[in-house]
């Protein structure tokens, strides 16, 4: 009894190519189909380059990482402010959130904020290094949003989260995330103000130029009361329970 196997098309999600066996012909004792050599041969590529791939996915994450730390840790002892410090006069840049933001073709006009508007006020300021970004998207920024009643409660005046991007990507993640007037949406152009303090990093190895780092600060009246500054790559004394817990 002969029973013939074909090959099936295999695509590699790395290279794309198309592996077509030949139709084979082979005996087939008790009427099982059989997995030819030549198939056999096409699976175990496949295989390779899937592991290939997966190989090089590790590796791309990996020195993403390491790239990110090595900026981050080269630059933590250029920090330069601590509880007591009267913060430094400057300037951010953003949209104000109004109702005609809720559809997608307005843009909305950037306007300036000068940190002497913080005067009399308690400020919980909130630094990410990117819009958008995996654990700046996902993971520091929702709970501040989620929180912002406990915040209130404990006598915040202003949440606002700043980041390097220009104001109108800002608006847009703020819009995305839905901060409406919850939470101002800050731009420090080149990380600017931040440097000041000593909480800009230099993330150039991933093509992303200067950024602020992830940090926050509780400001009281213009000076500063709670300082959290990442040393990881994770959320941790910058997250909203940290700052919850310092008010």
């Amino acid at each position: 009894m002969l029973a013939f196997v074909a090959g099936t098309r295999l695509q590699s999600d790395l290279l794309r190519c198309s592996l077509v066996p030949r139709l084979t012909a082979v005996p087939c004792a008790q009427g099982k189909r059989l997995l030819t050599t030549s198939s056999r041969r096409h699976v175990t590529s496949l295989r390779s380059f899937t592991g290939y791939k997966d190989s090089l996915t590790a590796t791309h994450t990996a020195l993403r990482s390491r790239n990110y730390a090595a900026s981050n840790n080269s630059s933590m002892s250029d920090i330069n402010v601590k509880v007591g410090d009267t913060i430094p006069q400057g300037a951010f840049t953003y949209i104000p959130w109004s109702p005609e933001l809720e559809d997608n073709a307005v843009c909305g006009l950037p306007v300036t904020l000068n940190t002497d508007e913080w005067k009399g006020k308690k400020v919980v300021l909130v630094s990410v290094p990117g819009a958008f970004t995996r654990l700046c998207h996902s993971e520091h920024l929702p709970p501040f949003v989620k929180k912002i009643d406990e915040f209130k409660a404990k006598g915040v005046d202003v949440v606002a989260v700043v980041a390097a991007n220009d104001a109108f990507v800002m608006s847009g993640w703020a819009r995305f995330t839905g901060l409406k007037d919850k939470i101002l949406p800050l731009s420090d152009p080149n990380a600017k103000w931040s440097s000041e303090l000593g909480l800009s990093q230099d993330l150039s190895a991933m093509g992303w130029g200067t950024r602020t780092k992830r940090y926050a600060l509780v400001i009281d009246d213009l000076r500063v009361t709670y300082v959290g500054v990442e040393t990881e790559r994770k959320v941790s004394v910058s997250g909203a329970d940290a700052v919850l817990a310092a008010l």
